[in-house]
């Protein structure tokens, strides 16, 4: 008669994971001047937003979320990175049997080992896709924010630009801006 023993297996998986997502749009910037002294204007009025030039962009980190204007395209792209590392651990067990020796315990051994590592790299796959939805939640806390700033930052430069172009085409005499409509009236003499 054999005997049937309990076989128990603990695996463990130390990582990092990471969470990202992103969105682009494009800037709405009229070409009321030539192209670089759209940009300069644009870029003086994020500067002053605590974006900082780098690389042909203008970027700012707000924590875990980036935003970078890429200047020669008017693109935006703000983006939320987020990493983790994460210590996951599981435990099986089997029985084994005593007829088939230590190469049956070997293969249940084996068997086990298998199994704990597909369920930890199940449970790694679940813990990010929980981070990539986190990074999704900053991204969206931020977006309306952003894009509120870029719009303003893109209003003040097309009013600079727009005084800088009447001053060319003669002397103003008014202006005349609303603040709530972002209206403006200039009254130039030509």
């Amino acid at each position: 008669m054999s005997r049937a023993y309990r076989i128990s297996v603990s695996e463990s998986l130390r990582t990092v994971i990471r969470g990202s997502d992103h969105v682009s749009t494009q800037l709405q910037l009229l070409e009321i001047l030539p192209q670089k002294d759209m940009t300069a204007l644009l870029t003086s009025e994020l500067v002053e937003l605590g974006f900082e030039e780098r690389d042909g962009s203008i970027v700012r980190q707000d924590g875990n979320v980036r935003i970078s204007v890429n200047t020669e395209t008017d693109e935006v792209t703000v983006s939320a990175d987020l990493s983790e590392e994460v210590q996951l651990e599981e435990t099986h067990h089997g029985w084994g049997d005593e007829d088939f020796g230590e190469a049956g315990r070997i293969r249940t051994e084996e068997r086990l080992r298998e199994e704990a590592q597909k369920h930890l790299e199940a449970a790694a796959d679940r813990e990010n896709e929980k981070l990539r939805q986190q990074a999704t939640d900053e991204l969206e806390g931020h977006l309306r924010d952003v894009q509120a700033e870029l719009d303003r930052a893109v209003n003040r430069a097309t009013a600079a630009a727009l005084r800088l172009k009447a001053s060319q085409i003669g002397e103003i005499r008014q202006i005349t801006e609303d603040s709530e409509t972002g209206s403006m009236t200039i009254v130039v003499d030509v």
